[in-house]
């Protein structure tokens, strides 16, 4: 079992990738208070209620769909023999409920918890997510650039490892060369 496993593949039980997670969430919750507070206008505590609960409902939103949507979706997909959609296409259709979904709720939350007008509230529904979207990017563009640092150097943990199992830039989550397929 350790020969299949390759060493960025047990990363994630090393801390690393939990690490990078919990420093994504961190700064995803300050973005979105940082948003409702400046386009709506909301006072501190309940822009901090809304970029806590907003992200719990679109947790169970996505669910929702996996569970409940995706199969009534494939079954009307199937049923209808339609040429528009294939069921391989699934992911799209399933993406953009999603998101739709997503910015209802964002909306809704940020309107109900800061009492915010609901142009504002979909302003910021908007906004947000691509903020996120950006620090996300950064995040990933940093990290990357460390770790590649780190492998370079021959600094720290990475120094024994061998060239075929260094890390890709294209899969942050799986590092796997493409030496692997």
């Amino acid at each position: 079992m350790k020969d299949y496993l390759k060493y960025d593949d047990i990363k994630i039980f090393k801390y690393e990738n939990l690490y990078l997670a919990i420093i994504y969430t961190i700064g995803h919750i300050l973005v979105a208070m940082t948003c409702n507070r400046i386009i709506t206008g909301a006072s501190l505590d309940m822009a901090a209620a809304d970029a806590f609960v907003e992200p719990i409902i679109n947790g169970f939103w996505f669910y929702f769909l996996l569970v409940y949507l995706k199969k009534t979706f494939i079954t009307k997909i199937e049923s209808s023999n339609s040429t528009f959609i294939s069921v391989n296409q699934i992911g799209f259709l399933l993406a953009f409920f999603y998101t739709i979904g997503h910015i209802l709720i964002a909306m809704t939350c940020n309107r109900l918890l800061t009492g915010a007008p609901l142009n504002l509230a979909a302003i910021d529904a908007f906004v947000e997510p691509l903020v996120n979207g950006f620090w996300f990017y950064l995040l990933f563009e940093y990290f990357n650039k460390y770790k590649q640092k780190k492998i370079l150097s021959g600094a720290g943990k990475f120094n024994n490892i061998s060239p075929s199992s260094r890390v890709s830039r294209l899969s942050p989550i799986n590092n796997k060369t493409h030496t692997d397929i």
